[in-house]
């Protein structure tokens, strides 16, 4: 989840962010990235897919453990649409079609101008919808090469501001969600929370995967 300035900025609240898990579970806002903790169960992380990745402002971290109801448990089927991309800047009712080039647009109407592909689908290893307290996250597991690169990009957006620190999944050359990166997430786990339902949840799983 990262959204820039410029023009009208995105709502502040209620979108997804990647961020650092807290203990007492994930708090709700802008979805975030964030690294899984350790608790008494297995590790999960902030897919940061509950991210300000589509709602820009995601402000819960989320404490991971892998005994929520889960229904979608894979990777993408079409490696190549699936792109994870940094926020250069976003605005709002301004979606053109087809987009220019270094733009996409989200099912809301926010236009965001995007560096380049810096991870591919082809390094996702599996994307899930998990809950813990009714509460529902992404959870996303690359591989070690996507592990290095998420690593790098997560390591130089965390110490960015909003909406400076944003990362887009653009999939079919459509922004599904942009989430704000609360810290470097370097073991290739990632958990995007915000404001999911699990209607939600699964339906955003079910984009990256197609």
């Amino acid at each position: 989840m990262v959204h820039e300035g410029g023009g009208s900025q995105p709502p502040q609240d209620g979108a997804p962010q990647y961020g650092v898990p807290q203990d007492g579970g994930p708090q709700y806002g802008v979805p975030q990235y964030g690294p899984p903790k350790r608790s008494r169960g297995p590790l999960v992380l902030v897919a940061v897919l509950g991210v300000t990745l589509v709602a820009v402002l995601a402000i819960g971290a989320v404490v991971l453990l892998r005994n929520g109801d889960s229904k979608t448990d894979s990777a993408p089927k079409s490696a190549g649409v699936v792109e994870f991309r940094r926020v250069v800047k976003t605005e709002q009712g301004l979606c053109a079609t087809p987009a220019e080039q270094g733009v996409a647009c989200d099912s809301d109407g926010n236009r965001y101008t995007l560096g380049k592909v810096e991870v591919d689908g082809s390094h996702v290893r599996s994307v899930k919808a998990e809950s813990q307290d009714d509460r529902w996250y992404l959870l996303l597991s690359f591989d070690d090469e996507g592990k290095k690169l998420f690593s790098a990009l997560t390591s130089e957006l965390a110490q960015k501001t909003p909406p400076d620190n944003q990362i887009a999944i653009v999939v079919n050359g459509s922004v599904v969600t942009a989430p704000t990166v609360q810290s470097a997430i370097t073991d290739g786990q990632v958990q995007i929370s915000g404001t999911f339902t699990k209607e939600a949840a699964e339906k955003l799983a079910t984009q990256i995967t197609g």
